[in-house]
């Protein structure tokens, strides 16, 4: 229950900011549903845990134990890696903006020094 509790919050969380994103246009539709798919099977995943039980049992045989610690693990590492996605798609951002303006006042520059 735990599990499912974290992983719904880091879920919104994530896809809400993920859609804000894209509906500001800073991130293509592609990616946003890149986003909203996996988180979305993040959410089904820890509702519905008996769904990997049933996965796990077909491909490795006998429950190991430690699946809620993984669990909660993979999540926290999912969400990480999304922060970690919007600020070095802001810093590229921003870094093609600048590289932008300081063309476009060398250009300038050059027309005045003529």
């Amino acid at each position: 229950m735990l599990a499912a509790v974290i992983a719904t919050f880091f879920a919104a969380l994530v896809i809400a900011k993920s859609f804000d994103e894209f509906r500001r246009g800073r991130e293509p539709w592609p990616v946003f549903m890149a986003w909203f798919t996996m988180w979305s099977a993040v959410v089904v995943i820890a509702v519905f845990p008996e769904l990997t039980d049933w996965v796990r049992e077909r491909l490795f045989g006998p429950q190991s134990g430690l699946g809620t610690i993984f669990g909660i693990a993979i999540v926290l590492l999912l969400f990480l890696s999304y922060r970690i996605y919007l600020k070095a798609e802001r810093v590229e951002r921003t870094l093609n903006q600048l590289i932008s303006d300081l063309a476009l006042h060398e250009l300038d520059k050059g027309r005045h020094d003529k």
